[in-house]
């Protein structure tokens, strides 16, 4: 792929990032008001235990791209085929399944959280429809998965904001007129589905190749599969463990009312993480061609270079939010939400923003199918992360939730961190210094001009400012450090262009 086409890919995920904050910054405080906290919480959480089910696809949907990808590469048309048919059929299989134990086990969700303000047949009405949105969602994913490791992230992006902007104002409307979560289940399931029509529409038109057919289906593409996909199974359940289980936690063992107090500090570190990851998605079908075509040493140079630039755009965001996160809450969702998920916030974004410079290190070892170890390490943080939080909610309440979820967050960074350099025979304490150094320099740079500037968030503009002021100390230290050479030449030069277009001579 072109150094345009992956600059094209990640604008096209940040784009759709963008415009999915900017919907939710516009959204989530009239779905709160409208619902309340309680009705809130109850969603939030059948939305969390419905994702749970999200495990269920086995890995198969970075088994697809890893497939896909390589297969496109070298040609072998056959083999994209092949594992297209056959990962339709896998989830075909798996999505029956889940709706056959939704059928029992949503019966039983209004007694398992003690949720007795509604009514059992309403509740069971609204988590039967989150749970075949679910099932949808996991066979329509074979979609998405194989536009990814075709690398035609534009459309994928594109559709789906245009969609998400006519789903957010139907939603508006409905809620201005009293309807409840429902409502919001329904439109969930319709949207969802017409994001994968047109998916699958854009495969058959453009990638007439890839059709389904029952020949392809053969036992070798199940077994290749799934030799990948086991260990990105753990992965996915160690995921949706360490996304869900907090809220989960806190309603079983805190109460309902609380989870909005974590949900929406949370929320803004997924953002950023999603934020993260746009940038690392369009690299996983990079890192699985350079390793098919035996260019190896260019995932090696990716990883510390990755590591650098993830750093760069993360950082200032990260700063900003540590230090004005709890006041744009304040002001966004009011003073209570504010106050009470200060420190949550400030907690996750510790950890989180040790994390996620090591997301490149996730796309590169499952691109080059060493992702086990990985899987065990993410295994371990999930089961401590459960473990702490159930231990430190009731004494500690939600803030102990939060440290539970920092501390095996950290230790599993600093594992994944030396089992990637050992991976790539890299020397740690090299990559820690070509990789960081430039980004701690900036931190402190930022952090000085916080201390010195201790001026009253009140504003979103005031915000703004200050969050802007943060990023630009830190970039004015941290790239002149971080950039590559040939990258701070191409910088220079278009900078130079642009300067003499616009004199006047």
């Amino acid at each position: 792929m072109s150094n345009r086409r992956i600059i094209e890919n990640i604008s096209s995920n940040w784009a759709n990032l963008a415009v999915t904050v900017a919907i939710a910054f516009l959204v989530s405080p009239v779905i709160v008001k409208s619902l309340g906290k309680e009705l809130y919480g109850i969603w939030v959480l059948i939305v969390s235990v419905t994702g749970y089910f999200t495990v269920l696809d086995f890995g198969v949907n970075t088994a697809i791209i890893r497939y896909v990808s390589r297969s496109a590469a070298q040609k072998d048309y056959d083999g994209t085929r092949a594992v297209y048919s056959t990962s339709l059929a896998i989830f075909g299989i798996i999505a029956l399944t889940i709706l056959l134990f939704s059928l029992v086990f949503g019966y039983f969700f209004q007694d398992f959280f003690k949720l007795y303000s509604l009514s059992r047949q309403y509740l069971y009405a609204v988590f039967m429809v989150s749970a075949l949105d679910l099932a949808c969602g996991l066979f329509f994913s074979v979609y998405i998965s194989v536009l990814g490791g075709l690398q035609d992230f534009k459309f994928i992006n594109y559709s789906s904001i245009v969609i998400n902007i006519i789903k957010s104002i139907i939603l508006i409307i409905f809620l201005k007129y009293g309807y409840s979560i429902m409502m919001l289940a329904l439109l969930q399931l319709f949207f969802n589905s017409l994001r994968a029509l047109c998916q699958y529409i854009k495969i058959k038109l453009k990638y007439d190749y890839m059709v389904f057919k029952k020949k392809y289906i053969d036992i070798e593409t199940i077994k290749s599969i799934c030799d990948y996909s086991k260990y990105s199974f753990i992965i996915a359940i160690a995921l949706k463990l360490l996304f869900y289980t907090d809220s989960v936690v806190i309603g079983a063992l805190i109460g309902v009312s609380s989870v909005v107090f974590y949900a929406i500090p949370s929320s803004l570190l997924d953002y950023v993480e999603k934020f993260v990851w746009a940038m690392v998605a369009v690299l996983v079908p990079v890192i699985s061609v350079n390793e098919a075509n035996g260019n190896n040493s260019d995932n090696v140079r990716l990883y510390v270079i990755g590591t650098r630039y993830i750093l760069l755009v993360s950082m200032p965001v990260v700063i900003s939010l540590y230090f004005y996160g709890s006041d744009f809450i304040h002001i966004w969702m009011g003073p209570e939400i504010g106050e009470r998920s200060k420190w949550v916030l400030k907690l996750l974004l510790i950890g989180f923003g040790i994390s996620f410079s090591q997301l490149i290190a996730h796309g590169i070892l499952k691109g080059i199918s060493r992702h086990r170890i990985l899987a065990y390490i993410m295994a371990t943080e999930a089961l401590a992360n459960l473990g702490m939080s159930m231990v430190l909610a009731t004494p500690y309440g939600i803030e102990g939730v939060a440290v539970g979820t920092l501390v095996p967050l950290v230790l599993a960074s600093v594992a994944i961190t030396i089992y990637s350099c050992r991976v790539l025979k890299i020397k740690i304490w090299h990559y820690l210094y070509k990789a960081y150094s430039g980004a701690l320099l900036g931190m402190l740079a930022a952090m000085v001009f916080v201390h010195l500037n201790a001026l009253p968030a009140d504003s979103y503009l005031t915000i703004f400012v200050l969050s802007s002021c943060v990023t630009l100390c830190f970039l004015a230290v941290a790239l002149p450090v971080a950039l590559e050479k040939e990258h701070k030449e191409i910088i220079t030069k278009k900078i130079y262009s642009i300067a003499l277009q616009l004199l006047p001579f």
